[in-house]
């Protein structure tokens, strides 16, 4: 497995644990209050888990399992791969820390860098996808 493999699937195995922490405490404060301040965590709990868990381990094993060049046996430029990682990492975090004094620039941003990610690893599989349909 490609060390960018194992690192998207170990973040998003630690924004799984950090999101459903997060949810327990939510989940916990309902049934004792613990502190009414606990609710703004809830844009966090939701990112985490959509963003940080669900799509980042999606597209790690997809980075790993697809099939990879004909000829080089390569997956492609990996240089651009570390960026995916980067972006989609700084799009989870800045969209999910915006609602706290960063102010809508930063969600917007976090979006952003969070689709150049989705645009990344398309770009990064499409053509190993391809050659394998002209092969």
């Amino acid at each position: 497995m490609p060390l960018i493999s194992r690192l998207m699937i170990k973040l998003s195995l630690l924004y799984l644990l950090t999101g459903v922490s997060l949810g327990t405490l939510m989940l916990i404060n309902k049934a004792w209050l613990i502190s009414p301040l606990l609710w703004f965590v809830l844009p966090i709990h939701i990112e985490f888990l959509i963003f940080g868990w669900i799509i980042q381990f999606t597209l790690g094993v997809a980075y790993w399992i697809l099939p990879r060049f004909l000829e080089t046996k390569g997956r492609g430029n990996k240089i651009l791969a570390w960026f995916m990682v980067v972006f989609l990492n700084s799009g989870i975090l800045l969209a999910a820390f915006s609602g706290y004094g960063l102010g809508r620039s930063f969600t917007l941003t976090g979006r952003i860098f969070e689709a150049l990610a989705v645009a990344l690893f398309i770009s990064l599989h499409w053509k190993r996808v391809v050659t394998y349909n002209r092969g």
